[in-house]
């Protein structure tokens, strides 16, 4: 089976939470297998986590220690012990041995060349020979020599230096040949801007540069100045997101969020996503009509669709009274028993231990790569049913909501408190109300 179907059927039941002071115990299993085949649960390659990666993993000399990279996972079968994980690099042909634990936990060292591309796979056999899908984690590793997240700033340093003096063949150059938005109503949204806008100054911060399978996204606020024909001054001040791929010895833009600093003309055409946090600020505008510029309030929309957004916290006061979101009403709810949840979703905390996401009865949910800005369009399918995610990782989840509405969460940061049972959850969302898949 492809790795592809086997992702759109693969499904994780957590159940049973006892109460009151007990530890909460997790059982697990995936759809589609047979209850003896081995899978492999948890991989990552020194600190990076890499057990939903698909295609190719890019590491840097900065991710090695000591120019090694520590490789830790675990294997379990539902019936029968995990008696051996192997490990290849070069797609399968040689096979070798990884030092197997207790529970199914395994690792190994891998001292890989920089810049030298490796066919990584890992597969786990059970005492009675079953034998894990080798496809379920095989991708192209490689250690780049050069820090990419220095090469992407670069990148769009360069990008800006282009935009601001008005060289639209310097600026095009740098944009992606699989650039997300139109491509062609950039060059014509970025001629529009050359023409009724003059002295254009953009002063970014670049915040972070993060990495997302191939895509790596920039995230900086930035305070712009432009002149428009009748000679006035616009000035604006707002946070949005870059993404940079990788393309030939280089970096190139492959897709924006509004607010726009290019192309701001056309932003339904360009943009794929709004960035929240910009969400009611005033950013400047440009009606290529008209040639009029003015400054409005950035909408929580790109091409018409109607979207609620917003961050939400959710303090968790105890096992069994904890907060939950609703995200029709687009308020909290509050929460006195584990399942089913009032809201959609909700959170709570195993005394001393667990940090559980739970799920309303109907509401389905995938993980994907990326932030919740990098969602515009919800998948049509990979989507599981389950009631709770024991200590849920940070990062990005389609839920498929009652009524087939859809929503995306983004968990951004989990907290102890100071009590065994509390702790604080911060999670960013989008909700689309009209039933449509995009954002």
């Amino acid at each position: 089976m492809s790795k592809q179907l086997r992702h759109l059927f693969t499904a994780w039941l957590f159940l049973g939470l006892t109460l009151a002071g007990l530890n909460a115990q997790a059982a697990w299993w995936e759809f589609g297998r047979s209850e003896g085949e081995p899978v492999i649960t948890d991989i990552k390659f020194n600190k990076v986590d890499v057990s939903r990666a698909e295609d190719r993993v890019v590491l840097t000399r900065e991710d090695l220690e000591q120019g090694v990279v520590t490789v830790r996972g675990r294997a379990e079968v539902r019936r029968g012990l995990v008696g051996l994980v192997e490990y290849s690099v070069d797609g399968g042909n040689k096979w070798h041995k990884a030092t197997l634990g207790d529970r199914g936990l395994f690792s190994f060292d891998l001292r890989p060349e920089l810049e030298r591309e490796y066919d990584f796979r890992v597969r786990a056999l059970t005492t009675t020979g079953q034998i894990s899908d080798q496809d379920d984690h095989s991708f192209l590793l490689m250690i780049s020599a050069v820090n990419p997240q220095e090469g992407v700033r670069q990148a769009f340093m360069q990008l800006l230096r282009a935009y601001m003096e008005e060289n639209r063949s310097a600026f095009m150059r740098l944009v992606s040949r699989d650039f997300e938005g139109n491509e062609t109503a950039l060059e014509d949204a970025v001629t529009d801007d050359f023409r009724y806008l003059d002295n254009i100054r953009i002063e970014p911060n670049i915040a972070r540069v993060a990495q997302f399978d191939k895509t790596y996204e920039v995230y900086f606020t930035f305070n712009r100045s432009v002149q428009t024909r009748s000679g006035a001054m616009l000035r604006d001040s707002a946070a949005t997101i870059a993404g940079f791929v990788r393309e030939g010895e280089g970096f190139k833009l492959s897709r924006m969020s509004a607010p726009l600093i290019f192309g701001i003309s056309n932003p339904d055409e360009i943009a794929t996503s709004v960035t929240t946090q910009s969400v009611g600020s005033n950013v400047i505008t440009l009606d290529p009509r008209t040639g009029e510029a003015s400054t409005q309030a950035q909408t929580s929309t790109v091409g018409g669709a109607s979207v609620n957004s917003g961050t939400v916290t959710s303090s968790i006061t105890s096992q069994i009274q904890f907060e939950g979101f609703e995200f029709d009403t687009d308020s909290e709810t509050a929460e006195t028993n584990p399942f089913p949840p009032n809201g959609d979703i909700a959170f709570s905390r195993v005394p001393g231990g667990d940090f559980i996401l739970w799920f309303k009865g109907g509401v389905e949910n995938k993980p994907v790569a990326g932030t919740i800005d990098s969602v515009t369009t919800a998948p049509e399918g990979g989507y599981v049913m389950q009631p709770e995610i024991f200590n849920p990782p940070l990062g990005t989840y389609v839920l498929r909501l009652l009524g087939n509405k859809y929503a995306v969460i983004e968990i951004t940061s989990i907290t102890p408190g100071g009590q065994p049972d509390v702790g604080t959850v911060i999670f960013r969302y989008k909700y689309q109300p009209n039933g449509s898949r995009n954002f």
